[in-house]
């Protein structure tokens, strides 16, 4: 049997394949954030679908917030997040 590892590597070396490597990926608005319930939800996801590779998927603002950015998820099932604090307010 192929570990999910084995199966990547081979697909990256050109080898012939029982089967192509599969992803799939999705947000988790709430659950991203707070890193420990991100990582809980993303781990569900995997040991329920099994997938070759494990995607971690922030929400969009993450890289912001430490400059002041504010946001909150606003109903969006893939994880947009609307902004109620801004750092730039006239780009001019």
């Amino acid at each position: 049997m192929t570990t999910h590892k084995e199966r990547i590597q081979a697909c990256l070396n050109d080898e012939i394949l029982e089967r192509p490597p599969v992803a799939l990926w999705r947000h988790f608005p709430v659950d991203d954030q707070d890193p420990k319930s991100l990582a809980d939800a993303t781990l569900h996801f995997q040991r329920t679908y099994d997938f070759d590779l494990v995607k971690v998927t922030p929400a969009s603002s993450f890289c912001a917030k430490d400059w002041g950015v504010e946001d909150e998820w606003i109903g969006h099932t893939e994880g947009t997040r609307g902004y109620t604090k801004r750092i730039i307010h006239d780009p001019h």
